[in-house]
C-alpha cells in the first residue's frame, strides 16, 4: 500500500476574513455578563425569602411544642406573607431558565 501525502496549500488561501460586524465583535443584548448581576440578585432574594419562610415555620413549631401549645395570633398572617414572598422570589428565577 502506498501512503498518500496531503498537499499543503498556501497559508493565505485557507484563511477567512472576519466581517466588520461579526458575532465576535458585536455584543449581544442578552450577554451572560449582563444577566449575571440580575441573576445573583434574584438568587439572593429567593434565599432570603426562603429563610424567612423557614423562620416562620420554626416559630410556629416552637410555639406548638411549648407548654401552651398555641401559636401566636399573628403567626398565620406572617406565614402567609412569607409564603407569598417566597413564591414571588421563586417565580422570578423562572425567567433565567434555559431557552
Amino acid at each position: 500500500m502506498s501512503q498518500r501525502r496531503r498537499s499543503v496549500a498556501a497559508a493565505g488561501h485557507r484563511t477567512r476574513r472576519v466581517p466588520a460586524r461579526s458575532r465576535v465583535t458585536v455584543r449581544r443584548s442578552e450577554a451572560p455578563l449582563l444577566r449575571s448581576t440580575t441573576l445573583a440578585t434574584a438568587l439572593r432574594d429567593s434565599r432570603v425569602a426562603l429563610s424567612s419562610l423557614e423562620g416562620e415555620l420554626d416559630a410556629i413549631l416552637k410555639s406548638l411544642r411549648s407548654a401552651s401549645g398555641e401559636p401566636e395570633t399573628t403567626a398565620a398572617d406572617r406565614l402567609r406573607g412569607a409564603t407569598r414572598a417566597a413564591a414571588a422570589a421563586m417565580a422570578s428565577l423562572g425567567t433565567f431558565g434555559r431557552r
